[in-house]
């Protein structure tokens, strides 16, 4: 994989379960680690759901292999979160190809 390529910058989040004062089991989202990646547009539309406007956007994002990244975690890029949907090694290539998903708030 050529660096040249990862010309954007990512956050990778992880999900952290805590139990609070009352017992109860709280999800935080805590930061992973901040990266290099190319990012690249997957398919994407409009539509409606339950009268309200949704965009359902998928990339592609390409980084390295040594980072530490799981099906559960959660991609930020330029200030929109992205759900991951698959992670795939490419070992030939250096690197790990992972699609997401926005996430519509």
């Amino acid at each position: 994989m050529k660096a040249g390529i990862l010309n954007e910058q990512i956050n990778i989040y992880g999900i952290v379960s805590t139990i609070n004062k009352y017992g109860e089991q709280q999800d935080d989202l805590v930061l992973k680690c901040t990266t290099r990646a190319n990012v690249s547009w997957n398919t994407g539309g409009r539509a409606v759901e339950n009268n309200e406007i949704v965009y359902n956007y998928t990339k592609t994002f390409t980084v390295r292999s040594y980072i530490d990244v799981e099906n559960v975690d959660f991609i930020e890029w330029q200030g929109m979160k992205y759900r991951i949907i698959s992670i795939e090694k490419r070992r030939g290539y250096n690197g790990k190809i992972i699609l997401a998903e926005l996430i519509n708030e």
